[in-house]
C-alpha cells in the first residue's frame, strides 16, 4: 500500500496553487520539526528556504551520524532527499527553529512558510531520551507542563498579522502542545488560525478536556490515529478521530512514516483490540489514582528505568536490564504492574497484529 513516500514522489512537481495543501502535507511538515537543523534554520524569523536548509542538512549527515539515527528519523530524512528538488516544496521557508532538552522538559518547534503567506507551525514529539518519556505520562497529573508552557509561548510568538492561513500540527506530543498552544494562545492569534492537527498524541486531564477552550479547540482539530495507537489514546481524547491504517503492526504503527494513503487522504480503518485493551488498563491507573499518587507512580518507574542502566527508549536493551526492570515493579499492585510492563514491552518488542495481546 501507499504511503507518505509515495505521495511525496508522486506529487512533489505539482504546486499548492495546483493542489492545495493536504493530511499528507500536514505529516510532512509535522515530520520536519523532528531533523536537527541546529546551525541551519535560525532561531529567530530569518528565514532559510527549504531546499538550502536540506542541501546543508545531508552534507552534514555522515554516514557514522546516519547509522545513529532511529529507524523514524531515517525515513524522514529519506523524504527530505525526495522533496529536495521538487517543485511543490521549492518555495517553502524555514525559520523559528527551537530544540531544548534539558532535566525537567524536551520541547521542539519549527515553522515552516509556503504558498501565498501561509504559515504551517510544527511542534516536535517526544524524542528517546527519558525526560522526554517521563514529561509526556507527566500529562496524566500535571498542567500545564513546561513544554505546554513553551508550545503557548510559541504560538503567541510566531503568528503575526501577516499570516492569515496558519496550520498548528504535530505528531506524538507534538499533537498534545499544538492543541494546547491553540487552546490558550492569544485571542488574535486563534482568529488566524485554519485548522489544528495532532496526529496520534496523547490527549487531556479531565478537567482541561471539559473546558470551554477545549470544546472551542474541537471545531478546528483534526485528529489521526493508527489502528493499534497507544500514544493517541492516552487520556481523554476528542469524541470523534480517524483511525489510519498502516502497513506496520503494533507501537510501531506510531510511525506516521507507516500510515498508508491514496492520493492526499490517509486510509481509514478500525481501532484493534491491541489499542482498545491497553487504553483500558490506563484509563484503570488514572481514575484509580490521584495526581499524587500518579507522579509517585511516574516518578519510581523512571527511576526503576535509570537503575537498571536505561538511558533512552532508543538504546539496545540487554536482558539483565530487563530483569532488574522486572524486579523493580515486583512490588506495585497488579494493575499498576501489568500496566508498566505493558509500556516498557511496547519499546522492545514488535508484536504482530494477528496475535493476541499478551
Amino acid at each position: 500500500m501507499a504511503t507518505i513516500k509515495d505521495y511525496l514522489n508522486y506529487y512533489k512537481n505539482t504546486t499548492f496553487n495546483d493542489y492545495a495543501f493536504n493530511e499528507l502535507d500536514n505529516i510532512l511538515f509535522c515530520e520536519l520539526s523532528y531533523i536537527d537543523w541546529k546551525g541551519i534554520v535560525s532561531e529567530n524569523t530569518t528565514k532559510i528556504k527549504l531546499q538550502d536548509a536540506i542541501k546543508i542538512y545531508l552534507e552534514n549527515t555522515t554516514e557514522e551520524r546516519a547509522k545513529k539515527l532511529t529507524p523514524f528519523m531515517k525515513t524522514n530524512t529519506d523524504n527530505l532527499k525526495i522533496i529536495q528538488d521538487s517543485t511543490r516544496y521549492k518555495d517553502c521557508y524555514l525559520a523559528n527553529f527551537r530544540n531544548e532538552v534539558n532535566q525537567d522538559k524536551q520541547f521542539g518547534a519549527l515553522c515552516i512558510y509556503f504558498g501565498d503567506n501561509n504559515l504551517y507551525v510544527g511542534y516536535k514529539g517526544t524524542d528517546s531520551t527519558l525526560v522526554g518519556w517521563k514529561e509526556d505520562m507527566a500529562l496524566a497529573y500535571i498542567f500545564p507542563t513546561l513544554a505546554q508552557k513553551d508550545s503557548i509561548d510559541y504560538l503567541n510568538e510566531v503568528v503575526t498579522s501577516k499570516y492569515n492561513n496558519v496550520y498548528v500540527g504535530g505528531h506524538s506530543k507534538g499533537g498534545n502542545l499544538a492543541m494546547c498552544a491553540y487552546m490558550f494562545s492569544n485571542p488574535k492569534v486563534k482568529k488566524r488560525i485554519k485548522k489544528v492537527f495532532n496526529n496520534d498524541g496523547p490527549g487531556f486531564r479531565l478537567k482541561e478536556y471539559n473546558s470551554l477552550e477545549y470544546k472551542e479547540m474541537l471545531t478546528k482539530l483534526i485528529m489521526f490515529v493508527p489502528e493499534d495507537s497507544m500514544v493517541g489514546v492516552l487520556l481523554n481524547s476528542p469524541p470523534s478521530f480517524k483511525v489510519i491504517k498502516s502497513t506496520s503492526s503494533g507501537p510501531y504503527e506510531h510511525d506516521c512514516n507507516t500510515w498508508e494513503c491514496f492520493g492526499s487522504f490517509l486510509i481509514e480503518g478500525n481501532l484493534s483490540i491491541i489499542s482498545k485493551k491497553f487504553k483500558e488498563r490506563i484509563d484503570v491507573i488514572i481514575t484509580q489514582y490521584d495526581d499524587d499518587k500518579k507522579e509517585e507512580l511516574v516518578n519510581t518507574f523512571f527511576n526503576i528505568l535509570q537503575e537498571a542502566g536505561i538511558k533512552s527508549f532508543n538504546s539496545n536493551t540487554q536482558w539483565n536490564q530487563v530483569i532488574e526492570i522486572i524486579k523493580g515493579i515486583s512490588d506495585m499492585d497488579s494493575d499498576t504492574k501489568e500496566l508498566f510492563l505493558d509500556v516498557f514491552k511496547s519499546f522492545i518488542v514488535n508484536r504482530d497484529k494477528n496475535k493476541p495481546d499478551l
